[in-house]
């Protein structure tokens, strides 16, 4: 008998020094020591070589649990700043971007390093987020006012609580008849239903008559007839009374829908950044990356040339009160223009139609635009004192002053009445203002920033007294509502919202676009509709129209905020737009502005 065991892996000692004296207890009778005694044997090469893949297999999960700790920078010169402070080739020969990214993240594993950022970008890091709890300690600060500053804003309180008391009077009364109107509603809905209830009780009893005495289908018929004679009036009692803001929705939808290019002119010879209409909308002012900027007749004739500026118009816009009872003088200002060389202009409107009228009596027709009157004007002033480029203006409703918004972080309140003398230097935003708007009003202002911000000032008092925060990117145009509360804005995130100020939140989001939404206007009353009094055209809705990088624009519904009409026609990007009662003025980066009406 063979008393020899093998024994593979590890075996506890006690266990095996009492297995071991049990052999030697059984083999003591025959057997010697040497055949008796346990033999050990290492483990096979196959046993072997299996430990080793499983610890190799252990060590590379050791490994990627560390990689996806370590922090690697993305940017190619970040990764070459690490590489020389770690003392490692920056460059291999043939070596990638993404390859040089693979090895310094093999470099930091080995030495178990988690954080691969450069250390003067960590530093730089660590002072920023310091500089930042420094500045939250911080509190709001005011600066003390002059004078002027404190006229202009008496001036702009009475005119505001004046405007606001015609506003809200008109509001009123338009709410007061649709009431009235909604209460008549509500009563003929109950009559219809008191008489169709009675009907349904008559036929019942006509029909237990018939089961009870078999009556004479004559007498059925008369009663039927009796009863269809009733349906005229029962559905004269179905129709809905219509308030006047429900006729002129319809009627503008309609409208909307048969819209199409009824104007398309070339503006200059770079992309157009901006177009408005006259207050009266008889012109419109369209401003170039050019620098230069043109005034146009409505039919497509050039009137005058306002150049002046060395850099790209970034925004233009009329005044108020702008060919009002002959505002055409050298003297007056008519236009505001601003540009990316900071400053804003401010330009006179020359009255040439004299000039049109005899040109106009050549028997030649088909004139080039170029060929028709225009007269290149000097600015009356120049505003200064931004640091940065200079991307909107708003004049206030009272004509009196005017805002400019910039990219160094500030928007100005400026006085036309005392040379265009600044009065106030505003900051809020920790990035660039981008859009500005005033209320109808005139009390309130509204900013929107590239931090993805909107604000709303009061002028009255210069306090900042609300602030917007929903936009995922920053935002490019603002634009109030003429019923006051309602705010819009447009943003690089493609959308566009809707702000009620009553409820200080955000009354819609409207996903308008697929490339950034770069203008939001509302509908406003013109003028020439105001002075004119004509019943028999439409009121004003005040639907929203917005326009884009994809090309397009849409309007909008001022209720519900649904689509009602989209205008194709331009074929890059359209910059701008600007409403009448009647009329869509739109401009391009490819360098036409167009005005899409119904003028059949």
């Amino acid at each position: 008998m063979d008393n020899k065991r093998i024994y593979f892996g590890a075996i506890k000692k006690e266990n095996l020094k009492q297995k071991k004296d049990s052999i030697n207890s059984i083999g003591s009778s025959g057997g010697g020591d040497e055949e008796n005694q346990a033999e050990f044997l290492p483990f096979s090469k196959h046993t072997k070589r299996s430990q080793e893949q499983h610890q190799k297999v252990l060590d590379e999960y050791e490994r990627k649990k560390r990689a996806k700790q370590v922090i690697v920078p993305t940017i190619d010169n970040l990764v070459k700043l690490k590489l020389r402070e770690l003392l490692e080739p920056i460059i291999l020969f043939g070596e990638k971007p993404e390859h040089r990214r693979s090895r310094l993240r093999e470099i930091l594993i080995e030495r178990n390093i988690i954080d691969g950022t450069p250390l003067l970008i960590s530093n730089k890091k660590e002072q920023e987020e310091q500089e930042q709890l420094e500045g939250s300690d911080e509190e709001n600060f005011l600066t003390e006012g002059t004078e002027e500053l404190k006229t202009a804003r008496i001036n702009i309180s009475i005119y505001s609580l004046k405007k606001s008391q015609q506003r809200l009077l008109h509001l009123k009364k338009q709410r007061e008849i649709e009431l009235s109107i909604q209460k008549e509603n509500d009563n003929l809905k109950n009559q219809f239903e008191e008489k169709q209830q009675k009907r349904i009780q008559k036929k019942l009893r006509l029909h237990q008559q018939l089961e009870n005495d078999n009556m004479n289908i004559d007498e059925e018929e008369d009663d039927d007839d009796d009863d269809d004679g009733d349906d005229g009036d029962d559905l004269n009692m179905m129709v809905k009374i219509k308030t006047e803001f429900e006729k002129d929705m319809e009627y503008t939808v309609k409208e909307l829908k048969n819209y199409y290019s009824s104007v398309s002119q070339i503006g200059d010879d770079r992309p157009l950044s901006m177009g408005v209409f006259s207050p009266d909308g008889k012109n419109v002012a369209i401003g170039s990356w050019s620098g230069v900027s043109k005034v146009w007749s409505v039919s497509g004739q050039k009137k005058q040339i306002l150049a002046g500026h060395s850099q790209r118009v970034s925004c233009i816009a009329y005044h108020p009160l702008s060919g009002i009872d002959g505002n055409h003088t050298k003297n007056l200002v008519n236009i505001a223009t601003t540009s990316a060389d900071s400053t804003c202009k401010l330009w006179p409107l020359l009255n040439n139609d004299n000039n049109n009228n005899n040109n106009n009596n050549n028997d030649n027709e088909e004139e080039d635009n170029d060929a028709t009157v225009s007269i290149e004007t000097q600015p009356i002033l120049s505003l200064e004192g931004h640091s940065d480029v200079v991307n909107r203006c708003s004049f206030h409703p009272c004509g009196r002053y005017i805002t400019t918004s910039s990219n160094d972080k500030s928007w100005r309140l400026w006085d036309l009445e005392s040379g265009g003398k600044c009065l106030l230097d505003q900051e809020g935003h920790s990035d660039g203002v981008m859009g500005i708007s005033i209320q109808s009003d005139g009390s309130l202002l509204a900013t929107g920033s590239q931090d993805g911000l909107v604000r709303i000032w009061d002028l009255r008092s210069g306090r900042p007294i609300l602030y917007f925060q929903g936009h995922s990117k920053q935002v490019i145009s603002v634009d109030w509502s003429p019923n006051g509360y309602q705010l819009a804005s447009s943003s690089e995130d493609n959308t566009v919202v809707i702000w009620d100020i009553r409820k200080k939140e955000q009354s819609c989001q409207i996903l308008a676009h697929n490339s950034i939404v770069s203008c939001v206007k509302f509908q406003k009353q013109s003028t020439q509709t105001n002075n004119n009094n004509n019943n028999s055209s439409p009121g004003c809705v005040n639907y929203l129209a917005t326009c884009s990088f994809d090309g397009k624009i849409k309007t909008w519904s001022p209720n519900t905020w649904s689509p009602l009409a989209t205008f194709e026609g331009h074929s890059s990007k359209v910059t701008s737009i600007d409403l009448t009662n009647s009329k869509i003025l739109s401009t391009s980066f490819d360098k036409t502005w167009k005005i899409w009406s119904n003028d059949n």
